[in-house]
């Protein structure tokens, strides 16, 4: 009969981490990087440098198959206590289990998130009418170029009536007036957009006197909102003076469908032709491009940076090339591999029927797609930034596939085709 002995607490924090405990130690520098994405509005920036000293030391160290446990453990504790009191009003009590039970449970929505399904909301119009980004419908005396309008008739209607708006379409009603004569700044420091609670986008305003108007939508969207017929300050661009009284936005917002992406099926088989899918841009070189180019524009990388701060972006798109086909588009059908397509969806945007405008070619020539790429195009083909522009999708940049709009429920509700 054989006898083991008992490692003590001390013996094991000597000794290097196991498999279990370096996948544990991933796992947190993993979340550290999503604490700082979602609080990056509330982490100063001296806090925020604190944060990546601290997350590189235990990174290097974690690297290193000879540092030992106990020092891991430490500079795991030190990285996690500097997370915490970076949030202004952290404070631990004697709620602390309860909040680590829903810890827990949020730990294992991530979970299901990473592996099986995806919540994803759409915030273009590239999908429609299959399905909708979100949209914006002035009224037309504000903005009579718009592609759509609020009814003639319109009027911001009673309580009772924007509440089941907001239920059943995810539609919010803007009728923004000023109180006093005032100057109106439509520049990024008077006039943003900003994610609210991860996932709601809502624009903001603020006026040279400190008046301020908020709606749900992405800055594009609510800015075709504003009135068109407004008094432009000479000798200062993008700048208006306003009446008391004078309405300055008026008409609505729908808001993007939210679907869920089932992850878990392209584990066993392979995307296929007329799959609407969801895929992050990381090895599309020509998105990325535009990504970093943005974000030096605005200020938020520096000049020198190879990368994006974001990293990437996730797109939706109809999937019309698998590895292998030739493409040919041209307008407002196309052709795989020399025939026409038999598929419904994208028989359906041939067709141009109801809002269907048909596939616009815009240049492209034929395109024969190589070994692990794939072919997207949106169902709004002449509004949509896809393969024809950026080129091909890396099977191991695809997330998964389209399969139920949850919300709103009067628009696209259901199973996705």
């Amino acid at each position: 009969m054989f006898f083991f002995k008992k490692v003590s607490a001390e013996e094991l924090g000597e000794r290097p981490l196991d498999r279990k405990g370096r996948k544990e130690g991933k796992a947190l520098i993993k979340g550290i990087r999503k604490f700082l994405r979602y609080n990056d509005d509330l982490i100063a920036e001296k806090n925020k440098e604190s944060i990546s000293e601290k997350r590189t030391a235990f990174s290097e160290a974690l690297s290193d198959r000879s540092s030992k446990r106990k020092d891991l453990e430490k500079l795991a504790e030190d990285l996690t206590e500097t997370c915490k009191k970076s949030v202004k009003g952290y404070k631990t009590s004697a709620w602390k289990e309860n909040i680590e039970i829903i810890f827990v449970a949020v730990v294992i929505a991530m979970g299901i998130r990473a592996y099986f399904i995806q919540q994803f909301k759409i915030p273009t119009g590239s999908m429609q009418p299959t399905l909708n980004g979100i949209i914006a419908y002035p009224t037309e005396d504000m903005n009579p170029l718009s592609e759509r309008h609020a009814p003639s008739d319109y009027k911001r209607p009673s309580l009772p009536q924007r509440l089941w708006d907001k239920f059943w379409f995810g539609r919010s009603h803007v009728d923004w007036v000023v109180d006093e004569d005032d100057i109106l700044i439509l520049k990024p420091e008077n006039l943003s957009s900003k994610t609210q609670f991860f996932f709601f986008p809502r624009t903001f305003l603020v006026t040279e006197n400190g008046q301020k108007f908020s709606a749900p939508g992405t800055q594009s969207r609510v800015e075709m909102l504003l009135n068109r017929n407004l008094q432009p300050v000479r000798g200062r661009s993008l700048v208006f003076s306003v009446k008391k009284g004078q309405t300055i936005a008026k008409g609505y917002v729908d808001t993007g469908d939210q679907l869920v992406v089932n992850k878990f099926a392209y584990h066993w088989v392979l995307p296929k032709r007329d799959d609407i899918y969801v895929f992050n841009t990381q090895g599309i070189p020509g998105i990325q491009r535009n990504l970093l180019n943005e974000e030096r524009r605005n200020g938020i990388s520096p000049s020198w940076a190879t990368k994006p701060r974001q990293g990437s972006q996730h797109y939706i798109k109809r999937l019309v090339g698998e590895p292998g086909d030739t493409i040919e588009i041209l307008g407002p059908g196309l052709l795989i591999n020399g025939k026409a397509p038999t598929e419904m969806g994208i028989l359906r945007v041939m067709a141009q029927e109801g809002y269907y405008t048909g596939y616009v070619r815009r240049g492209m020539s034929k395109v024969t797609l190589p070994e692990g790429k794939f072919w997207a195009m949106g169902d709004n083909s002449a509004n949509s930034s896809d393969s024809r522009d950026w080129g091909t999708v890396p099977q191991q940049d695809i997330v998964g596939r389209a399969a139920f709009v949850y919300y709103p429920f009067g628009h696209h509700f259901g199973p996705i085709y």
